[in-house]
């Protein structure tokens, strides 16, 4: 009886502690509990993938393989995983076919179990517990002195018991081997010894190399109220007003050296064709001084302010924090995406910044910016010794965030609401293209400076950030996609329109929930449905539809056809939202040409003069303003939405969920900071940060004859593959967080017109660690631009074809919708262009 290695093939006799056995000893895969990569199981051909704690791993082990364990202990095994891939290369020891691998036993686990390593078990529960938004310090120590004193009590009674057992047998005292099984009895007496104290779990988690504690750094002195304990009176007393800045220099280094990121960061080249696909590709980068350096790691980082305490408590605003976030511009998104990809930097009162101003919140890491830009670091890792320099490439936030921190005018009712021109609000409330003569510039911006006139220039005060080398917030161009779209025009025109569309009686407000809330969003939308809109919202003159981001972009994809047959073709109203939508379809696309970016100028102005055509009462808003902006900001800094907030906002979480659950505003910048370096521990033990061994996540489903299946035929042709191969096939699977399950469509390929190719998913295989969709292939007929969706249906008798997700047109799977009048046709509405 056993398991098979999913690492190496061989044979493990014996039970599941056996294997992990062998998978910490031989190939080095798991530390403590966990596993710092992923883990395919291969028993009996399953390709189920496990990340994270080996418990999961475990249980499925037991629930599904239990017996498969009967097997011949001499049986070899022939069915060795296929190490094709370069990144598996890298993770497994080569295996001689004549070398025997050892096999482990009973006594071989008990052989290799020491104090170290079950300290380093204590490490990863503690480290673990703390990365933990949930948790509170109190209760990881409390479980610390629990378990060591139940550890404690156990060893010292097998102790008791093993001296009254070894005296009845007559075995002397001074026996060596009793000797030495007395002190193991002492030495594992005490797993927890480095984690009793929160001081030496910060010496110890420092000394491993994981962990860097922010510094408190002073930005003035302030009176705060106090009680005084002897006269029971409240008092002013004086005191240094702080903030927390993790230092960037030894954060990057720790960055570097412990992580995958300089491999990343050589794989993500530029575009060699023409296209804009990331920050790289744009204009900006080409041509900056540091940014086009192959042997430059680019910093983007985010400024935001989020809310610790109840929004609508008294206590609101009053312990409100602005929080300073970076990534790496020079990673592809598929990583920079990740949360466990982003790292903070800096924790500060949002009422210390207005007070004490940015200047001395910024002051260290602008002088540390430039030291790593000039001097760079020395990084030693197992491929790479040298010196790496480090540049900002942008910041990014929303407008009132970024606004306030660059200098600018914080308010959309300001003269010179806008960072990017000049243009004066009157203007911009008209204005339909983007003035190029407008914008501002190095020397109007020091110009403006110099005036210190906000009303006539826009310009408040000087940006600490213009300290940092080869940086200036003039050539800081990225927009706030996700507020200006999904959170400012879209809410609006969407209220506007549905008013106009109920008061022309194509539908009332009944109807339009009805449906909203009934419509079938289809599995990639199934946590973004929309909410009802109230009858209040459509009467007020600036209400939104009360959507958040995510429930907005889906509503406004769906909404052409959850509407479009009660609309009239000709309806004006109706046409401000396709054209709208036919701007979002490119602003929100990964991948963009330069003939796309002239279209959309061509739309963002037709858009624009529509708009104030159909609402002649009304005057554009500064965040259409800003989308005149985009077409040169995409040729500058390539697709905007990897540059949005989106994902830095829900990173926001977990100090939101953990200043909940602590409760204690005496100093919750510094709690937080904390917290946030031990997640970023933990990530780093268990290789969870910034790792390349993670893309690919299988979930249940059974190993199969390749034979067995009704397109058997079809795979073996396609794929040049043995009939009687076994295959996984799986009931869903991720590739790189893109959940691909049966009945999502996707995009297969493009016919001669243009028109996307589009296939059902029907099965979903993995062969050789490789994933292929069992697609059935449909037939577009063509665009339908009043449903703003493409019509397509399945073809009869059902045609079957293959793919493998690597060669995919657009790798975001997509929903069918019936059509409400019936019929055999599909409404397909992609998310973007696909080039």
């Amino acid at each position: 009886m056993g398991y098979v290695c999913p690492k190496c093939g061989q044979h493990v006799h014996g039970n599941e502690a056996l294997l992990l056995w062998h998978l910490k000893n031989i190939h080095s895969i798991i530390e403590g509990r966990v596993r710092n990569e992923t883990v395919t199981c291969e028993q009996s051909g399953c390709k189920r993938t496990f990340s994270g704690r080996s418990f999961s791993f475990v249980t499925h082990l037991l629930k599904t393989h239990r017996y498969d364990r009967e097997l011949d202990p001499h049986e070899a095994v022939e069915n060795i995983p296929d190490y094709d891939s370069p990144d598996d290369e890298i993770h497994r020891e080569e295996i001689d076919e004549n070398r025997e691998i050892p096999v482990a036993n009973k006594e071989e686990i008990w052989d290799h179990f020491n104090a170290q390593e079950l300290e380093s078990h204590a490490v990863m529960l503690v480290s673990g517990l703390l990365a933990s938004s949930s948790v509170v310090h109190s209760t990881v120590m409390n479980v610390v002195e629990q378990s060591s004193s139940l550890i404690r009590d156990i060893t010292s009674f097998l102790k008791n018991r093993t001296c009254r057992f070894s005296a009845a047998v007559g075995v002397p005292v001074e026996n060596e081997d009793f000797q030495s099984l007395m002190e193991d009895f002492e030495t594992i007496s005490e797993p927890f010894k480095n984690m009793l104290t929160e001081f030496r779990q910060e010496v110890f988690f420092q000394t491993c190399g994981s962990f860097l504690q922010s510094e408190e750094m002073p930005l003035g002195i302030g009176y705060f109220p106090q009680n005084n304990p002897h006269t029971g009176n409240v008092q002013q007393v004086m005191k240094t007003v702080t903030f927390q800045y993790v230092p960037v220099k030894p954060l990057l280094k720790m960055l570097v050296e412990k992580t995958d990121l300089l491999k990343i960061a050589s794989q993500h080249l530029p575009s060699n064709d023409g296209l804009l696909r990331d920050f790289q590709d744009g204009l900006y980068a080409q041509h900056h001084e540091v940014l086009s350096s192959r042997n430059c790691i680019s910093l983007v980082r985010y400024i935001d302010d989020f809310e610790v305490t109840n929004p609508l408590s008294p206590k609101a605003g009053t312990h409100k924090l602005g929080a300073v976030y970076f990534t790496f511009s020079n990673i592809t998104p598929k990583y920079r995406s990740t949360l466990k990809n982003m790292f903070l930097l800096m924790l500060f009162n949002s009422g210390d910044a207005k007070m004490y101003g940015y200047q001395p919140i910024f002051e260290q890491f602008v002088k540390d910016m430039n030291e790593l830009c000039t001097e760079g670091l020395d990084v030693h890792t197992d491929t790479f010794q040298g010196n790496v320099n480090f540049s900002v490439a942008q910041v990014v936030g929303d407008n009132l965030g970024i606004n306030s921190l660059f200098g600018f005018a914080e308010g959309f009712t300001a003269n010179f609401p806008c960072r990017v021109c000049r243009r004066h609000r009157e203007e911009i409330r008209q204005d339909s293209v983007e003035h190029s003569d407008a914008l501002r510039t190095h020397a109007n911006y020091e110009a403006d400076l110099q005036r210190q006139n906000l009303q006539e220039t826009g310009v408040k005060s000087p940006c600490p950030l213009n300290g940092i080398l080869n940086f200036h917030v003039t050539d800081n161009r990225s927009p706030d996609v996700m507020h200006d779209m999904l959170e400012g025009v879209c809410p609006l025109e969407l209220k506007l329109v549905f008013g106009e569309l109920i008061q022309k009686g194509y539908f009332t407000l009944k109807i339009l929930n009805s449906r909203i809330t009934s419509f079938n969003y289809g599995l990639p939308d199934k946590s973004n449905k929309p909410c009802v809109i109230r009858e209040a919202t459509l009467r007020s003159p600036d209400g939104s539809p009360g959507q958040n981001a995510g429930q907005m972009w889906c509503l406004m994809r769906h909404i052409t056809v959850l509407l479009g047959d009660l609309v009239p073709e000709d309806d004006e109203h109706w046409d401000l939202i396709l054209v709208l939508r036919e701007c979002m379809d490119i602003i929100f696309s990964p991948v963009i040409s330069e003939g796309d970016i002239a279209y959309l100028e061509q739309l963002i102005q037709a858009h624009h003069m529509l708009y104030l055509e159909l609402f002649p009462r009304r005057h554009l808003k500064p965040k259409h303003h800003f989308m005149m902006h985009y077409p040169s900001a995409i040729r500058m800094l390539g697709p905007l939405i990897h540059l949005w907030v989106m994902r830095f906002e829900a990173f926001h979480n977990f100090s939101r969920r953990l200043s909940h659950i602590v409760c204690n505003f005496q100093n919750i910048a510094k709690t937080l900071s904390y917290r946030n370096q031990m997640l970023l521990c933990y990530n780093l033990i268990s290789r969870q940060t910034l790792t390349t061994t993670k893309s690919l996540e299988v979930g249940p489903g059974e190993s199969l004859i390749l034979a067995s299946l009704d397109f058997a035929n079809l795979i073996v042709e396609s794929l040049r593959i043995p009939l009687y191969d076994e295959v996984f096939l799986a009931k869903w699977c991720k590739v790189f967080g893109t959940e691909y399950r049966p009945h999502s469509i996707v995009v297969v390929g493009k016919y001669e017109s243009g028109d996307p190719m589009f296939g059902k998913i029907s099965h979903v295989l993995l062969i050789n660690s490789h994933v292929f969709l069992v697609y059935e292939v449909w037939h577009t007929v063509g665009f339908r631009r009043h449903y703003h969706s493409y019509v397509a249906y399945p073809l009869q008798p059902p045609e079957v074809a293959v793919l493998s997700v690597d060669c995919l047109i657009d790798f975001t799977p997509l929903h069918a919708s019936k059509s409400y009048r019936g019929g055999r046709e599909y409404f397909i509405t992609l998310r973007h262009i696909v080039g």
